[in-house]
């Protein structure tokens, strides 16, 4: 657009204003554009006075953008009249649906790329409508049997808040990614609009995504755009809290994305983002799965630690991001987040994969993994050093099974005993070591894992203690080891540290390497349940 001899940036949306021409004398609102926003820094056409747009015609009943001079009519899924109003009406269960949460726009294509690294592709069978287009009622795709099965998470869905842009238009990377058979639809909720579906809210969009996209996942994330106010409460994404609420109560299994940065300037947002811990930390009341990245390094331990007081409402769960920066160079759309890309902070969009790649593996198992347990048990492990710093780990490996592994001593805590007795009882059986009680250190180190071994599954809630002796390697022998422990131990051997932290061996607890350096240097850890095997 040329404004008194100057050239500017414009957007206009034809279905509101109709089509501008070369020639065309416009109406427009500059707003954002003087401010000079980023996401959001165009002219936007408010109208073509000289050539008006036809009047509206057709179906719907829904006003988004409601009481503004461009509201938009608009036909909603849920509404009386619409092909999905009978399979709508009644529905109130996503049938456990894994809903992966987002703070901002730019972790959809990420969350996608973690989904589609998830597993191996899926058969295909059927015939379902492709990817970004809606199937007519009563043709509701079955789960795996779209283009998107590839994916490791069937169809994806991505349902569009109404936080930062409401034109659903606006948005290159949602149509970049439907082309590109990634994306199986959008739905607009509340006043954002130009989905393919829309819905009164958030709670009838994420059915309308499960009943009428047949999507075996959702994504929930605000429009492209984000406003916030450096305050604790005044920014657009802490409605990832109430997603977190709604997939709850419709029987999903809300999967939370933590917004993390290596290279934001802005101190509140490095590490994980206060929004991230501001929305699942004190607005989402229902429990969720918020995933933490397994970063590694000083970074990861800083994510790690500041994860930790959301333990307390939700389920932290440990995600690798092995082969995850591989997946997102494949992305059809590129990749950027206030203005840097994958290079410049590779840490957001691995967490935001790593989201993806979490809520797959729920996808693929329908009725959730197997987390039943045939024994409870609240167990001792203890980190065993010599008089030079070595620690000692028992090599493992059940009968007629493949693999093996290292794991610390210890064993479960028995009627009427302390954690400190239990170290020492289970030192002298193990390792034929004597101990005192005033040698083992405080519990600093929290944990809560399950693993099968001769068909029982143990749910074990578990301190990590710290002692250490005045000997250096002492010799290892039978103080009285349970029978499946003479089977199961294989060898013993006193490690150094750096030979542990550099080795590629499979230890138990499974992240040992990643928390014993924090461990040792005093810190205090609540470790992300570990399902184990």
């Amino acid at each position: 657009m040329i404004v008194a001899g100057r050239t500017i940036p414009a957007l206009a949306y034809p279905r509101l204003t109709g089509a501008p021409q070369p020639g065309d004398r416009v109406l427009l609102n500059t707003s954002a554009l003087d401010l000079g926003l980023g996401t959001g820094g165009y002219a936007l056409v408010v109208a073509i006075p000289d050539r008006l747009p036809p009047d509206a015609d057709g179906p719907g009943h829904l006003i988004k953008a409601r009481y503004t001079p461009l509201q938009a009519r608009v036909a909603g899924a849920d509404e009386p009249g619409s092909d999905w109003h009978g399979a709508l009406r009644d529905a109130d269960d996503l049938g456990g649906m894994p809903v992966v949460v987002a703070d901002l726009h730019s972790a959809i294509p990420a969350i996608i790329a973690g989904c589609r690294a998830a597993r191996p592709a899926a058969a295909q069978t059927g015939q379902v409508p492709p990817s970004g287009q809606v199937p007519q009622s009563g043709q509701v795709p079955q789960s795996g049997q779209s283009e998107l099965s590839a994916t490791g998470a069937g169809r994806i869905a991505y349902v569009m808040l109404d936080g930062g842009a409401l034109p659903a238009w606006f948005s290159r990377t949602t149509a970049a990614l439907a082309e590109a058979g990634w994306l199986a639809g959008t739905v607009t909720v509340g006043q954002s609009f130009g989905g393919d579906l829309e819905a009164v809210t958030l709670h009838s969009g994420l059915l309308a995504a499960r009943v009428a996209l047949g999507a075996d996942l959702a994504i929930v994330a605000q429009g492209p755009g984000n406003l916030g106010t450096g305050t604790r409460f005044g920014y657009s994404g802490i409605a990832c809290g109430d997603a977190v609420n709604a997939a709850a109560a419709l029987g999903g299994r809300p999967v939370g994305s933590l917004r993390i940065s290596q290279a934001d300037p802005r101190e509140r947002h490095r590490g994980i983002s206060h929004h991230s811990l501001t929305a699942y930390g004190r607005v989402a009341l229902a429990r969720a799965d918020i995933v933490v990245p397994e970063l590694g390094g000083d970074l990861g331990a800083q994510v790690l630690a500041a994860a930790q007081p959301l333990a307390a409402r939700h389920n932290l769960v440990s995600v690798s991001v092995a082969g995850l920066a591989e997946a997102l160079t494949t992305s059809p759309v590129p990749l950027a987040t206030m203005g840097r890309g994958l290079h410049e902070d590779p840490a957001y969009f691995l967490a935001a994969a790593a989201a993806g790649r979490h809520g797959a593996t729920l996808a693929a198992s329908p009725g959730g993994p197997d987390l039943s347990y045939d024994v409870e048990r609240s167990c001792v492990r203890v980190v065993l050093q010599d008089a030079d710093g070595r620690i000692l780990l028992f090599k493992a490996q059940q009968a007629g099974q493949p693999g093996h592994w290292w794991e610390l001593p210890g064993g479960g805590i028995e009627a009427a005993e302390s954690y400190r007795q239990t170290a020492v009882r289970e030192i002298a059986e193990e390792t034929g070591l004597s101990i005192s009680p005033e040698q083992v250190g405080p519990p600093r180190w929290r944990r809560h894992a399950t693993w099968t071994a001769r068909g029982t599954r143990r749910l074990q809630h578990e301190v990590v203690v710290q002692v250490t002796l005045d000997a250096d390697q002492p010799p290892i022998t039978d103080g009285g080891r349970t029978a499946d422990e003479l089977e199961d131990y294989t060898d013993a051997r006193w490690w150094p540290i750096a030979d542990l932290l550099g080795s590629s061996e499979r230890f138990y607890p499974g992240r040992l390497r990643a928390l014993l350096p924090a461990f040792l240097a005093g810190a205090q850890l609540d470790e992300p349940f570990e399902h184990w095997n």
